[in-house]
């Protein structure tokens, strides 16, 4: 009676189990619909086969239910279970779902899944024999592997920057994927089995800001701890470049943002670039990496101009390719850095991974504590003063429009992030310009244009960040404003008026100017108060940041 009893009990808490995650599975099957038709059938499947079972359990004897039946369906619901924790945590979007909803459907499951396990035992009525063992075994291996599988991708995160090569994805932009909804079953399992193939060895701790979301990786350069650290000494060698003469650090300081402060760097062979150097802080979250090439949209592709242009020559590596790769095939610590960065590759120190070693180390850069992060998402009231307040209230207003272009947690409209369905590229026209009277910039400066051929695209650039801005200075794409003071008079005017030189022309008049700058008038008080709070936007932390920092000690 008492063992009677005792089963009773067991089958009413694997039904009760079976029924609640079931339902729960069933109520989040219109969200997973709205972004994937497969994941929303699968889990719908999956929810009818949980009530179903567990519906079962509770009006069947065990004496009744047939052996076949009970195997049929736990062999299903596994299976289905499974599909589901591959498919749809790793691809979906699970952000729409409170954390603590999966949870609660995963523990459940773990109950009732366990519960069949142990009533097939009292189903079979006999003792464990070798046919029990291996159905045992069985269930018990897509408990661990489906628990497992769904936890590692939630908690690390990780899954779609191993994914395979470029090959694998359907949905793409010039080679990386642009979501992460799949209709394909195929790229559900190729991910799942390099998943379990790598190990943990690609999980990356980004340390982010508060507000910050996760940057996309591409999946064919995962980041590592050991490439961030890789890209970190090459970026401060001055062995990467052609002559021996500068690094990649000579026109990216840490102490300025990751820029020079001068107008327009000089090149290894001492060629002057016609471009301001842009900082590199956050640029993990960049949907462009130049000043207007639309096609550079992806780091590991920008970082091979400084190193192999040729118009102007930076790096200079062009002509003494073999002699730059000997200087660390000799070098024992090199070699260390890059086996640990490369593991799996047989000939590891390479262009190929010297790219993705820099372009890993530049994506780590990201900075979020300034004190205007303090105040907005650490809510701290007393990190900004009454002042730069006054200039935040004037920023986002539509009085300035400075937002406009300058949005975002990472004030510039060219980002995105992991969870961004398309990238956007912005470029504008700021009316800095009009050396003819039609709308003309100089030559060694057009913009859009000189990758567009269209009219409407020429004097377009892409909108930087601000962050850091105030230590970011020569401003605009030539750096020909000093100031920040410069830089809002310019905007305020709606143009720059150049009234002799070579350049003379009124860009206010600029017929190719994008609308949002069409001036505004500002007090002095105002004037201040907004320089004030572009101040607040540096991250001091950054800039002294031993992560960052050069690994030599120069």
């Amino acid at each position: 009676m008492k063992a009677t009893g005792t089963w009773s009990r067991i089958k009413a808490v694997v039904c009760i189990a079976l029924l609640v995650s079931g339902l729960l599975h069933l109520v989040l099957v219109p969200s997973e619909f709205i972004h994937n038709l497969p994941h929303g059938f699968l889990l719908m499947c999956l929810g009818g086969f949980q009530i179903g079972f567990g519906l079962y359990f509770f009006s069947q004897s065990i004496s009744t239910l047939k052996i076949w039946l009970a195997m049929a369906l736990t062999g299903g619901i596994f299976a289905l279970w499974l599909l589901n924790f591959v498919g749809m945590t790793a691809f979906a979007h699970v952000d729409l779902v409170p954390g603590y909803v999966l949870w609660m459907v995963r523990v459940l499951e773990l109950i009732g899944f366990a519960g069949v396990l142990v009533l097939h035992g009292r189903l079979i009525k006999v003792k464990l024999d070798t046919s029990m063992l291996v159905l045992a075994l069985f269930t018990a291996s897509f408990v661990l592997l489906g628990f497992g599988t769904s936890n590692l991708m939630q908690k690390m995160k990780w899954v779609d920057e191993v994914a395979m090569a470029d090959h694998l994805h359907n949905h793409t932009h010039n080679g990386e994927s642009l979501s992460y909804n799949t209709h394909n079953w195929t790229e559900v399992w190729d991910k799942t089995r390099f998943l379990f193939s790598v190990g943990n060895e690609f999980y990356y701790d980004w340390k982010l800001p508060k507000g910050f979301p996760e940057p996309r990786v591409p999946a064919n350069n995962p980041i590592t701890k050991a490439k961030v650290e890789l890209g970190r000494h090459l970026f401060y060698d001055i062995r990467l470049s052609g002559n021996n003469t500068i690094s990649c650090a000579s026109c990216h300081h840490q102490d300025k943002a990751f820029t020079d402060g001068v107008k327009q760097p000089l090149g290894s062979t001492g060629m002057v670039h016609p471009k301001n150097s842009l900082s590199i802080v956050n640029s993990a979250y960049n949907t462009l990496y130049t000043w207007a090439n639309p096609s550079l949209d992806r780091i590991e592709q920008q970082v091979l101009i400084p190193m192999f242009g040729e118009f102007p020559v930076e790096l200079g590596i062009t002509g003494n390719e073999t002699e730059v790769l000997d200087r660390f095939n000799k070098d024992s610590l090199y070699q260390r850095l890059f086996s640990e960065a490369f593991p799996k590759e047989e000939k590891s120190i390479s262009y190929n991974s010297i790219a993705k070693a820099v372009a890993s180390f530049s994506r780590a850069i990201i900075s979020g504590n300034s004190r205007y992060d303090q105040f907005v998402y650490d809510g701290d009231v007393s990190a900004l003063t009454q002042s730069e307040i006054n200039g935040m209230n004037l920023f986002f207003s539509e009085r300035l429009e400075c937002h406009h272009c300058h949005g975002g947690f990472n004030f510039t409209l060219s980002t995105a992030h992991k969870e961004s369905a398309f990238l956007e590229k912005p470029f504008h026209n700021t009316g800095l310009y009009n050396t003819d009277g039609k709308g003309s910039y100089p030559d060694d400066g057009k913009g859009l244009i000189e990758f567009t051929g269209k009219d409407e695209d020429m004097g377009k650039f892409k909108a930087p960040s601000l962050r850091n801005v105030e230590v970011t200075a020569p401003y605009m794409h030539d750096g020909s404003i000093a100031t920040l003071e410069e830089v809002i008079r310019f905007y305020e005017r709606g143009g720059r008026n150049i009234e002799k030189g070579t350049f003379k022309g009124d860009g206010k008049r600029n017929p190719y100017k994008s609308g949002f700058v069409k001036g505004f008038v500002l007090t002095d008080a105002e004037r201040k108060d907004l320089i004030a709070f572009l101040n607040a936007l540096t991250d001091e932390t950054l800039l002294v940041d031993s992560r960052f920092s050069d690994p030599f000690g120069n």
